[in-house]
């Protein structure tokens, strides 16, 4: 069976991150609503999770004083090669406590297999009254999303459902974070292009 280290390769990370045709198009799309989403100010220490090429941090950087990226993707990390970008899992962030004002996660979470150890350690990095902001796509049927870069870039459509190891739903990450710290603030569905679950929480108390 492939690992993760398999999956998320650079071959991976260019195909997702690709600045070719549509692809531009859906990159500029989103980096624009994200960073609505975001709402960046220039005292704000902002932290991605899963940043792949950097784009996104690249992009805030222009309206916070320091934004960092972290992926899974070692081989993206060190084709990016830049100190706002390390290789790090969204499970075991390497980070002191309460460290950021903002964290976001963006169609990153269903990748995951252990989502509520990744909230555990994002209410931990982040400062009191500080925000998550998340994604996830709206599937039917789990990897339905990730269907197209499995037949792209492994030429083979089961892979789908090892990149989207969950099929989340607002209702499902309420359940499972319920013992953490978070007060939802924002829940609805975007279009990014595709139909995408988003989800604001601030952290509260300490765990």
């Amino acid at each position: 069976m492939l690992r993760s280290d398999d999956l998320y390769n650079s071959a991976y990370g260019s195909f997702v991150g690709s600045n070719n045709g549509y692809y531009r198009f859906r990159k500029r799309l989103r980096i624009k609503k994200l960073t609505e989403l975001i709402r960046p100010t220039g005292e704000d220490r902002i932290l991605e999770i899963g940043c792949n090429d950097g784009a996104l941090v690249f992009h805030l950087l222009h309206f916070a004083g320091h934004v960092c990226g972290v992926d899974i993707n070692k081989e993206q990390v060190r084709r990016v090669n830049s100190k706002n970008i390390q290789h790090m899992s969204a499970t075991d962030l390497e980070f002191e406590n309460e460290t950021f004002d903002k964290v976001c996660c963006f169609d990153v979470i269903e990748h995951v297999s252990e989502v509520k150890k990744v909230f555990q350690e994002v209410h931990r990095i982040l400062k009191s009254e500080g925000e998550f902001i998340i994604s996830f796509p709206f599937e039917v049927i789990r990897g339905q999303a990730a269907l197209f870069d499995a037949i792209s870039v492994y030429k083979n459509a089961s892979h789908a459902k090892m990149l989207h190891v969950h099929k989340l739903t607002p209702k499902r990450i309420r359940t499972m974070i319920k013992d953490i710290p978070f007060d939802v603030t924002h829940s609805a569905i975007q279009f990014l292009p595709y139909p995408t679950f988003v989800m604001i929480m601030g952290s509260s108390e300490s765990c």
